[in-house]
């Protein structure tokens, strides 16, 4: 029992100084023991040690790269049950941290966050950071399904054994490993319980930000699509199968057309037959590997997908026979190619590429 307080720094010396006694004082208000940690960068680039050393606080050197490993990194130091973060450059007052744990022991909360947004918060940025922060949150919000209104700080009260059963899972290396988090905590408990408290948003003390608004837009671009294929996995499945049914048609093409044109003048068939094999094994291996992510029973897998893939050319020779008289060719190929793939996607994904089957075998 106890709460471990954790601190991401980046040359904060001057404000950790600042802070830490705050920290501190508010701390000794519970009714709880705590602990402060400090995650440093890897390599030491200030004084930052002797102030921990000063105000009793743990130094650690961050083990993995980024905002995102320097989290990790204090998830998996952290010795109390329950987990605390905020900011070490004072932009987190630490008066709100009585108030985050009364609501965390009160409303039974699996996690609270100190939130600019809810009502009561409010926030001292710059105009473009807090309308970037609003366009973020609402887009973040949908995604993950959570309805907390301030889902982009890291001002946060967590119970500590919810944060080690997903920090395994975290990727992301930069600011939207916040987001990450709650993606892969929720997907462990559906019903998770957030509280809010508002806080007042204050620009740093001392130093620079570290964040820079290029990198950091892309970033969150590529994380927004990474976490909405995580929530709806089919989504997925549906666009790589697309895509790698694209690529092979085009390989499929090439190599009949080369065959036809050099080695195999006259027989365009079997030239045929050759580009659609390659195009089936193309197809099967990228499916199994990279879409479904199936390393089990390779052979009857296999066997299962060339079926399917026969039932499908059957569907398609059927309905072409039946409909070329009375429609565009072209026209008639397009909705037979997509009638049919989707058939086989469906067919593939309830035998092939069985979730629960797959589960098992990773196991």
């Amino acid at each position: 029992m106890g709460i471990s307080v954790v601190l991401l720094a980046y040359k904060e010396a001057e404000n950790l100084e600042f802070l830490l006694p705050k920290i501190k004082e508010n701390m000794d208000s519970l009714p709880e023991p705590y602990e402060i940690l400090i995650i440093d960068t890897e390599k030491t680039l200030d004084n930052t040690p002797e102030v921990c050393k000063k105000h009793g606080a743990r130094y650690i050197n961050q083990e993995y790269p980024g905002f995102g490993g320097a989290f990790k990194t204090g998830i998996k130091y952290a010795e109390m049950d329950k987990f605390l973060i905020l900011d070490s450059d004072g932009s987190h007052d630490p008066k709100y941290i009585p108030s985050m744990y009364k609501k965390f022991i009160d409303d039974n909360c699996d996690l609270v966050i100190g939130s600019r947004y809810t009502e009561g918060g409010e926030t001292n940025d710059a105009k473009s950071s807090i309308i970037m922060s609003h366009i973020l949150n609402t887009f973040f919000r949908v995604c993950l399904g959570i309805k907390a209104k301030d889902i982009s700080t890291d001002y946060r009260l967590y119970h500590t054994d919810q944060l080690k059963r997903v920090v395994d899972q975290l990727e992301n290396v930069n600011y939207d490993i916040l987001q990450e988090v709650l993606l892969r905590m929720k997907q462990n408990k559906p019903e998770l319980k957030i509280g809010e408290v508002p806080i007042s948003f204050q620009k740093r003390i001392y130093g620079e930000s570290k964040r820079r608004l290029i990198p950091f837009i892309i970033g969150y671009m590529k994380s927004l699509i990474r976490f909405t294929f995580i929530r709806y996995p089919l989504f997925r499945n549906i666009l790589l199968y697309g895509v790698f049914g694209g690529l092979a048609f085009v390989i499929d093409y090439i190599v009949s057309l080369g065959l036809t044109k050099t080695i195999m003048k006259g027989i365009p068939e079997v030239a045929s037959i050759i580009g659609n094999i390659i195009g089936f094994i193309f197809t099967f291996f990228t499916n199994t590997f990279w879409n479904f992510k199936a390393k089990g029973k390779f052979a009857q897998r296999a066997a299962s997908y060339g079926g399917i893939t026969l039932i499908g050319m059957g569907i398609s020779t059927i309905c072409i026979h039946t409909f070329k008289k009375s429609m565009n060719f072209s026209v008639l190929k397009l909705i037979v190619l997509i009638f049919v793939s989707a058939i086989q996607f469906v067919l593939n994904k309830l035998i092939t590429y069985n979730e629960k089957v797959i589960k098992s075998e990773a196991k």
